[in-house]
Protein backbone atom coordinates (compact mmCIF):
# COMPACT_ATOMS: atom_id res chain seq x y z
CA UNK A 1 0.00 0.00 0.00
CA UNK A 2 2.90 2.33 0.78
CA UNK A 3 4.34 1.67 -2.69
CA UNK A 4 1.03 2.63 -4.31
CA UNK A 5 0.88 5.93 -2.43
CA UNK A 6 4.53 6.66 -3.33
CA UNK A 7 3.80 6.02 -7.02
CA UNK A 8 0.72 8.24 -6.81
CA UNK A 9 2.72 11.03 -5.13
CA UNK A 10 5.53 10.82 -7.71
CA UNK A 11 3.00 10.81 -10.56
CA UNK A 12 1.24 13.87 -9.12
CA UNK A 13 4.58 15.66 -8.71
CA UNK A 14 5.54 14.82 -12.31
CA UNK A 15 2.22 16.11 -13.66
CA UNK A 16 2.56 19.29 -11.60
CA UNK A 17 6.10 19.92 -12.86
CA UNK A 18 5.05 19.26 -16.46
CA UNK A 19 2.10 21.64 -16.22
CA UNK A 20 4.25 24.29 -14.54
CA UNK A 21 6.78 24.11 -17.36
CA UNK A 22 3.97 24.42 -19.93
CA UNK A 23 3.14 27.87 -18.57
CA UNK A 24 6.46 29.09 -19.94
CA UNK A 25 5.54 28.29 -23.56
CA UNK A 26 6.27 31.29 -25.76
CA UNK A 27 3.94 32.19 -28.58
CA UNK A 28 5.13 31.41 -32.10
CA UNK A 29 6.25 34.49 -34.06
CA UNK A 30 4.49 34.96 -37.41
CA UNK A 31 6.93 36.17 -40.10
CA UNK A 32 4.83 36.16 -43.26
CA UNK A 33 3.57 34.32 -46.31
CA UNK A 34 6.51 32.52 -47.90
CA UNK A 35 4.91 31.01 -51.02
CA UNK A 36 1.55 30.20 -52.60
CA UNK A 37 0.84 27.49 -55.17
CA UNK A 38 -2.36 26.42 -56.94
CA UNK A 39 -3.04 22.79 -56.00
CA UNK A 40 -6.24 22.35 -58.01
CA UNK A 41 -8.83 24.47 -59.76
CA UNK A 42 -12.14 23.89 -61.55
CA UNK A 43 -15.39 25.81 -61.95
CA UNK A 44 -16.77 24.97 -58.49
CA UNK A 45 -13.71 24.39 -56.39
CA UNK A 46 -10.12 25.53 -56.00
CA UNK A 47 -7.31 24.76 -53.60
CA UNK A 48 -4.23 26.87 -52.98
CA UNK A 49 -1.33 25.78 -50.81
CA UNK A 50 -0.02 28.64 -48.67
CA UNK A 51 3.31 28.33 -46.88
CA UNK A 52 3.31 30.47 -43.75
CA UNK A 53 6.68 31.25 -42.20
CA UNK A 54 7.03 31.28 -38.40
CA UNK A 55 9.74 31.29 -35.75
CA UNK A 56 9.55 28.99 -32.72
CA UNK A 57 11.29 30.78 -29.78
CA UNK A 58 10.84 27.75 -27.50
CA UNK A 59 13.70 25.37 -26.77
CA UNK A 60 11.50 22.36 -27.55
CA UNK A 61 9.65 21.13 -30.61
CA UNK A 62 5.86 21.27 -30.91
CA UNK A 63 3.44 19.18 -32.97
CA UNK A 64 0.49 20.76 -34.80
CA UNK A 65 -2.23 18.14 -35.11
CA UNK A 66 -5.04 20.03 -36.86
CA UNK A 67 -6.15 23.50 -37.86
CA UNK A 68 -9.54 25.04 -38.55
CA UNK A 69 -9.06 28.37 -40.31
CA UNK A 70 -11.15 30.93 -42.19
CA UNK A 71 -9.63 33.37 -44.67
CA UNK A 72 -11.01 36.87 -45.21
CA UNK A 73 -10.15 39.49 -47.83
CA UNK A 74 -11.00 43.02 -46.71
CA UNK A 75 -13.33 41.57 -44.08
CA UNK A 76 -15.23 39.30 -46.50
CA UNK A 77 -15.04 35.51 -46.10
CA UNK A 78 -13.38 33.85 -49.11
CA UNK A 79 -12.07 30.43 -48.02
CA UNK A 80 -11.54 27.77 -45.39
CA UNK A 81 -8.08 26.38 -44.75
CA UNK A 82 -6.60 23.35 -43.07
CA UNK A 83 -3.24 21.68 -42.86
CA UNK A 84 -2.60 18.75 -45.19
CA UNK A 85 -0.69 16.70 -42.57
CA UNK A 86 0.56 16.72 -39.00
CA UNK A 87 3.41 19.23 -38.75
CA UNK A 88 6.39 19.03 -36.40
CA UNK A 89 7.72 22.47 -35.47
CA UNK A 90 11.45 22.36 -34.70
CA UNK A 91 12.81 24.01 -31.55
CA UNK A 92 14.34 27.53 -31.66
CA UNK A 93 14.16 27.97 -35.43
CA UNK A 94 12.26 29.34 -38.40
CA UNK A 95 9.91 26.91 -40.08
CA UNK A 96 7.32 26.69 -42.84
CA UNK A 97 3.75 25.82 -41.87
CA UNK A 98 1.73 24.68 -44.93
CA UNK A 99 -2.03 25.18 -45.12
CA UNK A 100 -4.39 24.51 -48.00
CA UNK A 101 -7.15 27.04 -48.69
CA UNK A 102 -10.34 25.67 -50.26
CA UNK A 103 -12.71 28.11 -51.98
CA UNK A 104 -15.19 28.76 -54.77
CA UNK A 105 -13.16 30.60 -57.46
CA UNK A 106 -16.08 32.74 -58.69
CA UNK A 107 -17.00 34.00 -55.21
CA UNK A 108 -13.37 34.68 -54.35
CA UNK A 109 -12.80 36.40 -57.69
CA UNK A 110 -15.75 38.74 -57.20
CA UNK A 111 -14.44 39.70 -53.75
CA UNK A 112 -10.90 40.13 -55.07
CA UNK A 113 -12.05 42.10 -58.12
CA UNK A 114 -13.43 44.87 -55.93
CA UNK A 115 -9.94 45.15 -54.36
CA UNK A 116 -7.91 45.06 -57.57
CA UNK A 117 -7.63 48.81 -57.91
CA UNK A 118 -6.30 49.46 -54.42
CA UNK A 119 -2.57 49.17 -53.72
CA UNK A 120 -3.04 46.65 -50.91
CA UNK A 121 -5.81 44.55 -49.46
CA UNK A 122 -6.18 43.21 -45.95
CA UNK A 123 -5.85 39.42 -45.78
CA UNK A 124 -6.91 37.85 -42.47
CA UNK A 125 -6.62 34.27 -41.29
CA UNK A 126 -8.72 33.45 -38.22
CA UNK A 127 -9.38 30.17 -36.43
CA UNK A 128 -7.78 27.58 -34.18
CA UNK A 129 -4.92 25.10 -34.15
CA UNK A 130 -4.25 22.09 -31.92
CA UNK A 131 -0.68 22.21 -30.59
CA UNK A 132 0.98 19.77 -28.28
CA UNK A 133 3.50 17.11 -27.54
CA UNK A 134 3.37 13.39 -26.83
CA UNK A 135 -0.40 13.06 -27.21
CA UNK A 136 -1.37 16.10 -25.08
CA UNK A 137 -2.85 18.83 -27.28
CA UNK A 138 -4.45 22.21 -26.58
CA UNK A 139 -6.52 24.31 -28.95
CA UNK A 140 -5.09 27.81 -29.41
CA UNK A 141 -6.52 30.75 -31.36
CA UNK A 142 -4.91 31.82 -34.64
CA UNK A 143 -5.22 35.42 -35.78
CA UNK A 144 -3.08 36.72 -38.65
CA UNK A 145 -3.68 39.94 -40.57
CA UNK A 146 -1.41 41.09 -43.37
CA UNK A 147 -1.62 43.71 -46.10
CA UNK A 148 -1.10 42.04 -49.48
CA UNK A 149 -1.01 43.27 -53.07
CA UNK A 150 -3.34 41.45 -55.45
CA UNK A 151 -1.52 42.78 -58.50
CA UNK A 152 2.20 42.41 -59.14
CA UNK A 153 4.28 45.47 -59.87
Amino acid sequence: MKTLSTIFLLTAAFIFLQSASCNKVKELDYIGIQQTKIESINLNNAAIKINLEYYNPNNFSIDVKETNLSIYLNGKFIATADQPMKTVIPKSSKFIFPVVAHFNPFKALSTAFSSLFSKTSKLSIQGTAKLGKKGVYIKIPVSITEDVSLISN
